[in-house]
Parts: C-alpha cells; sequence; structure tokens
C-alpha cells in the first residue's frame, strides 16, 4: 500500500514531542513494507535542521501570516489550511491509498483528498488544558483548539487515538467513527541506554505547556522537599524552555534551561519524577524515558497509554510520589531493575514496529483491501 502522511512539522530526532514521534511513526510504517511519503509543513518558527536523510519526507515551507478572523473562524488553528499547502497535499495524494493525518491541527490539510483519510488525536483539548478565558490569548488559543477538535469529530470517521482513554472518549463522541488504538513511538537508536549510577531524579519540558509547566512547580514547592528529607543525597534536575523563568533560584534543585540534546539529558537522569496532575494521551517525556531505560515514577495522567512494567511507578499524592522517588534513588539495585524493565517495555510495545502495527488493519479497510 502507498501511505501518504502528512504532518504538521518535519520530523527531527531533537525536535518537538511530534516532531520526535513523527520520526518513528515513518519508521516503523516503512518497516512494515508500506510505501511511504510524508509532507511536512514548515513554519517561520519552525526549526531549520534537515529531517534524517533515509525518511521519505518531503518539507513544504509556509509564509508567515496570520489568518484573518473569518478565516479562523471557518478554520479553527487553520494553519495548515493554506492553499499552497492543500494543493500539495491533493497533488500527492493522487498516487496514494491512504492519507495519514498525524495531529488534529493537519484535519485541514486533508480537505478535498482523493484518497481515504485516517486522523490522529494525540489528545483530548479539554482534558489536557485548563479553562482560560476568551480576552486572554490562552483563552483565544483554547477556544480554537476546541472548535478544532469538533469539527475534526465531525469530518472524521476513521480515527486513531494513543491511549485507551483518548480512544473510549472519541468513541463517546463519534459513535460513527472507527476508533484504532495505536501508540506512539520513538526512534530507539537515538536512545542511549541510561548508567543509572547517581541518585539524580529529573523533569524535562517546555514551561509555555500548561500541564508541563503545573507539574514543575507542584515538584519543586510540594514533591521534592518531601524526597530530599527522605533521600539527602538525591539531586533534583529540571530543564526546558522557559524552566528557569518559572521556577527561579528553587530551593535545592538545579534549573538548567533549555538542553541541547533531550536524549541525552534523559539518559543522565537515574529517574523521572512527573508529579501530572492532569493532560490526556501518551507523554514523550515518559517514553523517553522508557526508551532509555530510566525508572519513572508519574500520576496516572503521567503514565496514560503505558504499560511499563515494574519501570513505571503510578502515585496520586505527593507523599505517596515522594515515597517512591526516595526508594528508588536511595537504592541502587531497585534503580537498575526498574531501568532494566523500562527498557524492556519499550522494546516489546513502543518501538515503531510493534507501536505502528494496529495502523496496518485500519489502512487495509480504508484502501477497501482484504
Amino acid at each position: 500500500m502507498r501511505i501518504l502522511v502528512v504532518l504538521k512539522e518535519p520530523p527531527l530526532h531533537e525536535g518537538s514531542a511530534p516532531a520526535r514521534t513523527s520520526l518513528a511513526l515513518l519508521r516503523g510504517l516503512a518497516q512494515h513494507g508500506l510505501d511511504v511519503h510524508a509532507l511536512a509543513a514548515r513554519q517561520h518558527f519552525s526549526p531549520r535542521d534537515d529531517s534524517p536523510s533515509d525518511l521519505p519526507v518531503e518539507v513544504v515551507d509556509l509564509a508567515a501570516e496570520r489568518p484573518s478572523l473569518p478565516e479562523r473562524l471557518r478554520r479553527p488553528h487553520g494553519q495548515l489550511g493554506r492553499e499552497a499547502f492543500i494543493a500539495r497535499v491533493r497533488e500527492a495524494a493522487r498516487d496514494a491509498d491512504v492519507v495519514h493525518l498525524e495531529e488534529t491541527e493537519t484535519l485541514w490539510a486533508g480537505e478535498g483528498v482523493a484518497a481515504p483519510t485516517v486522523l490522529h488525536l494525540h489528545y483530548l483539548v479539554r482534558r489536557d488544558r485548563p479553562f482560560a478565558p476568551p480576552w486572554r490569548r490562552e483563552g483565544r488559543d483554547l477556544l480554537e483548539l476546541v472548535l478544532l477538535e469538533r469539527a475534526a469529530l465531525r469530518r472524521q470517521h476513521r480515527l486513531v487515538a494513543s491511549s485507551p482513554l483518548v480512544a473510549a472518549e472519541l468513541r463517546r463522541r463519534a459513535p460513527r467513527a472507527t476508533v484504532t488504538v495505536a501508540p506512539l513511538s520513538l526512534d530507539p537508536a537515538h536512545y542511549t541506554a541510561a548508567e543509572l549510577g547517581e541518585p539524580v531524579a529529573g523533569l524535562i519540558g517546555t514551561a509555555a505547556w500548561p500541564p508541563t509547566a503545573a507539574a514543575a512547580r507542584r515538584l519543586v514547592r510540594d514533591v521534592w522537599p518531601i524526597v530530599r528529607r527522605a533521600a539527602p543525597g538525591a539531586r533534583l534536575v529540571v530543564a526546558g524552555r522557559g524552566m528557569r523563568g518559572l521556577l527561579g533560584d528553587a530551593d535545592g534543585v538545579e534549573v538548567v534551561g533549555s538542553v541541547a540534546s533531550a536524549a541525552e539529558f534523559v539518559a543522565g537522569l537515574g529517574l523521572l519524577l512527573f508529579p501530572l496532575a492532569r493532560g490526556s494521551g501518551m507523554k514523550v517525556k515518559t517514553l523517553e524515558s522508557l526508551a532509555s531505560g530510566v525508572p519513572v515514577v508519574t500520576t496516572p495522567a503521567g503514565a496514560e497509554g503505558v504499560e511499563g512494567g515494574d519501570g513505571v511507578v503510578e502515585a496520586e499524592t505527593d507523599a505517596e510520589l515522594a515515597a517512591a522517588a526516595a526508594a528508588i534513588l536511595r537504592d541502587d539495585g531497585e534503580r537498575r531493575e526498574r531501568g532494566a524493565a523500562a527498557r524492556a517495555a519499550f522494546a516489546r510495545r513502543y518501538a515503531p514496529g510493534p507501536a505502528t502495527a494496529p495502523l496496518l488493519e485500519l489502512y487495509r479497510q480504508a484502501a477497501g483491501l482484504r
């Protein structure tokens, strides 16, 4: 089968979370013997880095144009609904058996294509984002995302979810749609096994994403002081764009801000400590930790869609999270055992091959093949 994959940004090892998972998506589809071609939009704020040369990716540069209010009402979050990009998608779709629209924002790029389409929603907006009043910028952005998601559920009849929780909600809201669960993936070749020799806990993420920002504040203010009392020799390092401004000079915490390589940062940890209060869909930082064999202590929201075995410990309260983290940080043997379990779970379920396998039957059904 010939599959056209439409991406909202180029696939990169060290790009955003969607850029990293889309790279593994393409690798996985190719491993299953599919004829894959990808069209990726690159906007003015996107990295200029080139995607790996072995990936069949065509990058379409989009001009820095702000849509008018009527355009935003007609196509919420419609940056990929610009005619130049839609025209290229339509042209490429003539040779495709199925068009895979990766992430909700690619909805508009699939308008009018001749081939059948499937749409992958990574998360659910209202489960992920807190309410904000419409007179604030984040409130207007949230409203557009909500409207975009509603449009996607009205227009698309073949949906992909990365977690059972998201899939259940999609089935409830779009009962006539076919919903397939296919977990996110990462390229294992990019993630080296962590040594786990030092009792270092860490968290990485952008402070611009509200759930991650809330988790970082909770970690520094509420969870880590308890861990320090129980494991005084442990360290905490927080990385990511905007984290310095968000956290300031927190006592007993090293805030390093942006890092050149998320994979290298994670591989230097002994534990990912991620007290996420709300969110939906799989969390790529959790998946990256598994790929590097780093144990994870997180909430059910932070572990959504992830079957990490003994590599992931779930807890709800600050005291429970801190107790689990301190136990792992104090015990080198437990840290290594849980790290090995994390890496084994990644290889079984979240490497490109097994993660993309559920898509094959969906593609066959979409293309009318038996």
